[in-house]
């Protein structure tokens, strides 16, 4: 879960008369509060804006997650020119910084059987 820094603004209210448990009375008061910051708990994932996301990808594969597996696979290989390790790699980035959980299972697939191709061919 993430946090976050949350701005709480100083106010001013009226505490109305009230009686302690030891019977004492207390008149009625004007309160003022300084505002703070405080760190809070967010729920859910939250996307991050364009201008802080850092993978930026180099090459264009024509990859996606709609297209049959042999066509996926074939494209990415052939953006990057028949070298499997870069591919794998460039897969797994993918795979890594996808908040899609399909695009992140596919994209794993493709990077494993990648790796697994690379290291018959050594």
């Amino acid at each position: 879960m993430t946090t976050a820094l949350v701005r709480i603004p100083e106010t001013t209210y009226k505490r109305g008369s009230w009686v302690d448990r030891y019977g004492h009375r207390h008149k009625a008061v004007k309160v003022t509060r300084k505002g703070f910051r405080k760190a809070v708990k967010r729920k859910g994932r939250r996307r991050t804006p364009k201008g802080r996301r850092w993978y930026h990808p180099k090459v264009k594969m024509n990859w996606s997650k709609n297209m049959p597996v042999e066509v996926r696979r074939e494209n990415a290989l052939d953006a990057h020119d028949g070298d499997m390790l870069a591919t794998a790699r460039a897969l797994l980035a993918l795979s890594n910084v996808t908040t899609d959980h399909e695009t992140k299972a596919e994209a794993r697939k493709d990077a494993d059987y990648f790796f697994a191709q690379h290291g018959r061919e050594k």
